[in-house]
């Protein structure tokens, strides 16, 4: 049976996509009941997390998050993304970020145009699952280092952990796949 992350998920994917590290163990619980349990609840969540970034242009904004998701190549993503960010407003950057993350996760495999987006597919899908397991590791009492994958940063003891693939991790209600296209 595959297991489908909800609130673990958004909370990995806003950590990565905003500050490029993954949050200590205390401080993703912390976010992780703050998210709540349902999509609504996740979606106030993400609206709330991206309001610390509001002070920034739609401009660094979408390059911080194309950044961090490991495809500050893509030009042409980065301005689908300031266009979207400006007709949408801002103010959304943080549902905006969820939903760029979701729509990486799916294209591991993608064929056609989208098959561009496969590397980068799976070292996100990689990047999310070393976050998860790293902040829900209770030894780590820091944050992973800035910029480092979290699978860099040790953790003690990875097998009290279940093994995470991106094909099982879903979210519903979002779709930001007009922007890879």
């Amino acid at each position: 049976m595959a297991v489908v992350l909800s609130a673990e998920l958004e909370v990995s994917i806003l950590n990565r996509a905003f500050n490029d590290q993954s949050p200590s163990s205390t401080t993703f619980y912390q976010q992780k009941m703050a998210a709540g349990a349902t999509p609504q609840s996740w979606e106030a969540y993400a609206f709330q997390f991206g309001a610390n970034y509001q002070h920034l242009t739609t401009g660094a904004l979408a390059l911080k998050i194309v950044t961090n998701m490991g495809m500050s190549y893509d030009v042409g993503l980065q301005g689908a993304l300031v266009s979207y960010l400006d007709a949408i407003g801002k103010e959304n950057v943080g549902i905006v970020a969820v939903q760029l993350g979701h729509a990486l996760l799916g294209l591991e495999n993608a064929t056609g145009d989208l098959a561009v987006y496969n590397a980068p597919a799976a070292a996100w899908a990689k990047e999310i699952a070393e976050a998860y397991m790293y902040s829900t590791n209770s030894a780590n009492g820091v944050p992973s280092p800035k910029g480092a994958p979290a699978g860099a940063a040790a953790w003690s003891s990875a097998a009290e952990h279940q093994p995470i693939d991106a094909a099982i991790v879903q979210l519903v209600g979002v779709d930001a796949g007009a922007l890879l296209v």
